[in-house]
């Protein structure tokens, strides 16, 4: 039964209750887009992205999706961030630069579109088996262990080896954010994240470790005339890479889109879908030309709206709107951008964690059989493995190849497709006669 809201889904809200709830959804955005600017811009050579302008774009793509998804696209409230499964592709495609990664962006979202409109996604949507989520969900999270280790051992700010006390904050602030998130209720619960790293920043601020002077020198208010940092390029390699990340944008779409529904409206999921995947790709085409990692549905909205008793589109509407504002405004971002390393890396921890989380429960959902133990444990632990190969063990590979067998999800999306639907597939029951 559909719970019971102070705002329905498609009500309209007052002007001030609008304001309010807006700015609480644009609080919880900002945490995954301080982590997704940050995250990928330090895994490229110092000066190669400007990680300033990142965030301002990734604000900008962000806010404008979240805004066209509520009003046009799927039109449930979901807010639209930086996917993870593409983070984890630009930052594996950096040896080939940024060129590369924009052109295979562009055409892992025309392809996502194409799926669309060929009206492929049902079929495409049946290799989606729940041993198939699983997988995926898990190989994103733990194929992120490698930079998530760097900004934990604070060695991303240049450190080769880490250092042992960064380290021992870093953890004490996954505990922090993760007993917060268990004990807080209402509104609290909802930022408990944002909490967590405005306590770390202090952390760092009082040890002397805050770098005030971008801040210090930003401008108020801008509006960038570079707005593709380069001309896309098209390599064979960054597209297959990013055709296989789309294809884990799309579990995570399909997820959100499902999950928001059960507490919203299922009539129009059907309709929404879709239209949703839609915008995705489309999203994938202007992140790819903007230089910046494509967005996603969230699926943290249904907890946040239960919470609240708001389930209001227009409240997630304006707050795409607030995060449009704040992309203009480069002291904002430069503040945000301010967040140290281990902050971040301490926060993506606690994210990642529920993710496994999800993924153990996607596979459960299910009669679990022995051949499970198998198409779910192999690809997760060969792709993880990959992930932590030395950097040149495929050296004599031509570069192109090397993109793929270093890529955990690329190897454990593979396998796990060929294990669950050819190698290990399971047997069709005998029609009784």
């Amino acid at each position: 039964m559909k719970p019971d809201y102070l705002y329905d889904l498609d009500d309209p809200l007052p002007l001030k209750y609008a304001a309010v709830y807006g700015f609480q959804w644009a609080f919880i955005m900002f945490p995954a887009l301080i982590i997704a600017a940050t995250l990928v811009a330090e895994s490229f050579p110092e000066g190669e992205i400007d990680k300033i302008r990142f965030l301002q774009i990734t604000l900008l793509t962000s806010g404008c999706f979240t805004a066209l998804q509520t009003l046009w696209g799927h039109r449930y409230p979901l807010l639209e961030g930086p996917a993870t499964a593409l983070m984890l592709a630009f930052i594996l495609l950096a040896p080939l630069g940024v060129g590369a990664i924009q052109g295979g962006m562009i055409i892992g979202g025309a392809l996502l579109i194409l799926t669309v409109l060929s009206r492929q996604l049902d079929r495409v949507s049946r290799l989606f088996t729940p041993n198939v989520i699983g997988v995926i969900l898990m190989l994103i999270a733990l194929g992120l262990l490698r930079p998530l280790l760097g900004f934990m051992t604070g060695a991303a700010a240049g450190k080769s080896h880490g250092e042992g006390l960064t380290f021992l904050i870093s953890v004490i602030l996954v505990l922090f954010i993760a007993t917060l998130s268990h004990r807080l209720k209402g509104f609290w619960k909802t930022v408990s994240i944002l909490i967590g790293m405005i306590a770390g920043s202090f952390i760092f601020f009082f040890l002397g470790r805050l770098e005030w002077q971008k801040v210090a020198v930003a401008s108020w208010f801008s509006l960038s005339t570079r707005w593709v940092p380069s001309p896309p390029g098209f390599q064979w390699a960054a597209a297959v890479a990013f055709a296989c990340a789309y294809l884990a944008v799309m579990v995570n779409a399909l997820g959100s889109l499902q999950g928001i529904a059960v507490i919203t409206d299922r009539e129009r999921l059907n309709k929404a879908v879709p239209r949703g995947i839609l915008v995705t790709g489309a999203a994938g085409i202007v992140c790819g030309f903007l230089g910046v990692v494509g967005t996603v549905s969230y699926s943290m909205s249904p907890g946040v709206i239960l919470a609240n008793r708001v389930a209001s589109r227009y409240a997630v509407t304006l707050c795409g709107i607030i995060l449009v504002f704040a992309a203009f405004l480069p002291k904002l971002a430069a503040l945000i951008s301010l967040v140290p390393g281990p902050v971040v890396g301490a926060a993506l921890c606690v994210g990642l964690g529920g993710q496994v989380g999800v993924g153990i429960s996607a596979v459960a959902s299910q009669e679990i059989t022995s051949r499970d133990y198998f198409v779910v444990g192999l690809p997760v632990i060969l792709g993880t493995l990959v992930g932590f190969l030395p950097n040149d063990l495929f050296s004599r590979m031509p570069p192109s190849l090397q993109v793929f067998v270093a890529n955990s999800l690329i190897i454990g999306i593979f396998l796990v497709l060929v294990l669950e639907h050819l190698l290990l597939r399971k047997r069709k029951a005998l029609s009784s006669s």
